[in-house]
């Protein structure tokens, strides 16, 4: 098997190096977060995490450039409900939950369809743990039921356009870097990058 094809894919030195060293701090990350396995894989979430601000520091034009310093958000009192989770924590849980898109998630909810109940429920339970979460940090999570791996993966590669490899390709880089184990089938593949390019568009990014 051709291993090479996504490195020559990646005219960036730094961030075919970055690359490089994907694979072993995932395989650490994912061991560690299976020694209990019914968990949320905290340890490989903040991997992925690094690894997105890793190629962010290698894509920036200027190796010295300072970061701006974010400010730390002033607390209030809660006026309305949706005060009290982040929204965001709560778009995260849904697309780990379910396959479609939280956006999507939404406007069937406020749609007359013969599911937005069922929807708007689906995501109804899902406040609790962003509540949570926002309270006691990841380690709340609730275990993901969707290809939490791969959905992380596409979206490292996306920062870096190998998304824009053959689904061939894209298999070998899987192969090389994803820990989980398991052949990545063409079919399968073609599969999951339909689904992440149809949340990718549908979402606010």
């Amino acid at each position: 098997m051709n291993r090479q094809r996504w490195k020559e894919y990646l005219d960036d030195e730094n961030l075919r190096g970055v690359l490089e060293d994907v694979a072993a701090q995932l395989e650490w990350a994912w061991n560690l977060d299976m020694e209990h396995p019914k968990s949320y894989p905290v340890n490989t979430s903040y991997a992925f995490a690094e690894v997105a601000e890793w190629i962010r520091d290698a894509q920036r034009k200027d190796a010295k450039e300072e970061r701006k310093r974010a400010k730390i958000p002033r607390l209030r009192s809660p006026r309305r409900f949706s005060d009290l989770f982040d929204d965001r924590a709560l778009r995260s849980l849904y697309e780990e939950q379910y396959s479609g898109s939280y956006l999507d998630a939404l406007k069937c909810a406020a749609s007359a369809h013969k599911s937005a109940h069922r929807v708007f429920n689906n995501i109804l339970k899902l406040v609790d743990a962003a509540y949570v979460i926002g309270h006691f940090g990841d380690g709340a999570q609730p275990k993901p039921r969707v290809q939490f791996l791969h959905r992380n993966l596409l979206e490292i590669a996306d920062l870096v356009h190998l998304d824009e490899l053959t689904h061939k390709g894209f298999g070998e880089f899987l192969d090389d870097v994803c820990p989980c184990g398991k052949p990545h089938r063409v079919e399968a593949i073609r599969k999951l990058r339909k689904r992440f390019m149809r949340r990718h568009n549908g979402n606010v990014r």
